[in-house]
């Protein structure tokens, strides 16, 4: 007598609800695994996403940065900065991009004016700095060509330090004095942010603590030496950035008599770099999760051969009014993937639940799709087709003549 899926179906939620405590045990390895799957990687994928997020937000990916090599000990003690006529060099021998900039950055540099004080990271750069920054001024504008030409004595500020210096005051116009030297304030950046990041936190709001001037303003009127530390393009394209790297490196090491001093870094190889590193995280972390599968799928496949045991004499029965091997082989082993199926709804029922909580826990962003839900109850339900074979196939092979003399 042949048993129909439907059959074994019913067959299975009778035993899984007649034996609700063993189901319960059995169930807990695999909701467990499932739900660590699933809570792994929408924190993976949250991350990813955030830190995509943070490079379009402060660039693009169409960025090359150039800075000391620190890896590089430099043993022939090379200048490890640029000079005015470095920097002009290189801008000459590139081919066209969108945008070039050669910046300075002081940390904690002193900002007062008459009745206020603060500190800020004063910035002294090309006026493509703007465009390398891809941010846009709330108030006035930013400094030109012409600035960068005459040295000007002029300075645009992040919303927090206009904030702290200046409250709700126009600023446009007025004098703050940095490092005794008189600069006039032409514009304010409009404050960044960037929600959803390391919990409440603005993963931004140093931005909105930068100062910038003039390049030339640094070096010929507050005294900054002609050392420039770095280097910013922002190419055409993504491509245009992959093309331009081996460009630049060959001027650089001219530049060093062939000594890797400087080190060159594009956005789109650096998120390449974080997809390959999540995608190794991931699996690390995906195998470290079913491990809690598996040690469920263990505890299946002893609790489905007690229960074969125990109903030994039902299936002397239905062997013997005809029910063929492949049939107590079918019924049995989809009563183990029911089980594990089950268990696989509830983690990521709870893992669902869970996630925003975790999230705000480790104040990270965590991201849900359903890809991830898939895999999930997959590898839920690959479980109980593999731990529920033996028992499925021992069921199958009984002889009918023993096990109807089984008590």
């Amino acid at each position: 007598m042949a048993i129909s899926v439907s059959d074994s179906l019913k067959l299975g939620f009778i035993d899984f609800w007649e034996r609700k405590t063993r189901s319960m045990i059995t169930l807990i390895g695999v909701v467990l695994g499932t739900m660590s799957i699933i809570v792994i990687l929408s924190i993976v994928k949250g991350m990813n996403e955030m830190t995509l997020r943070w490079m379009n937000e402060t660039g693009g990916m169409k960025l090359i940065s150039i800075s000391r090599n620190w890896r590089y000990n430099n043993p022939l003690q090379l200048p490890d900065f640029f000079t005015i006529n470095e920097i002009n060099f290189i801008k000459e021998n590139i081919p066209p991009v969108e945008a070039f900039n050669a910046y300075n950055t002081d940390w904690g540099i002193s900002l007062s004016n008459v009745n206020n004080q603060t500190s800020a990271y004063l910035n002294g750069g090309m006026p493509d700095m703007q465009k390398i920054m891809d941010w846009k001024v709330e108030q006035g504008r930013f400094f030109t060509y012409y600035d960068y030409k005459v040295s000007n004595e002029v300075i645009v500020l992040g919303s927090t330090i206009k904030d702290e210096l200046f409250g709700a005051q126009n600023p446009l116009g007025k004098y703050i004095t940095v490092q005794n030297t008189r600069l006039m304030v032409i514009g304010v950046m409009t404050k960044r942010i960037m929600e959803g990041f390391l919990g409440n936190n603005n993963p931004l709001e140093w931005e909105n603590r930068r100062a910038f001037i003039p390049l030339t303003t640094s070096i010929n009127k507050l005294g900054k030496k002609d050392q420039i530390s770095d280097i910013s393009i922002k190419t055409y394209s993504e491509e245009q950035a992959h093309s331009l790297k081996p460009i630049i490196e060959d001027i650089l090491l001219n530049l060093r008599r062939g000594q890797p001093i400087f080190e060159i870094e594009s956005r789109v190889e650096e998120a390449s770099k974080m997809k390959e590193n999540s995608k190794m995280l991931t699996v690390i972390f995906f195998f470290i999760s079913c491990i809690s599968l598996f040690v469920g799928g263990i505890v299946i496949m002893n609790i489905m051969l007690a229960t074969i045991q125990e109903r030994t004499r039902e299936i002397g029965i239905r062997l013997a009014v005809g029910a063929r091997e492949i049939d107590i082989l079918f019924q049995f082993l989809i009563q183990t993937v029911l089980i594990t199926f089950i268990g696989g709804i509830l983690g990521v029922t709870i893992a669902i639940s869970l996630i925003d909580f975790v999230g705000k826990y480790l104040k990270m962003n965590t991201k849900l799709d359903l890809l991830m839900i898939l895999i999930a109850l997959g590898v839920s339900v690959i479980v109980g087709l593999f731990f529920g074979i033996y028992p499925a196939t021992k069921a199958s092979k009984m002889d009918p003549v023993i096990a109807l003399r089984h008590d």
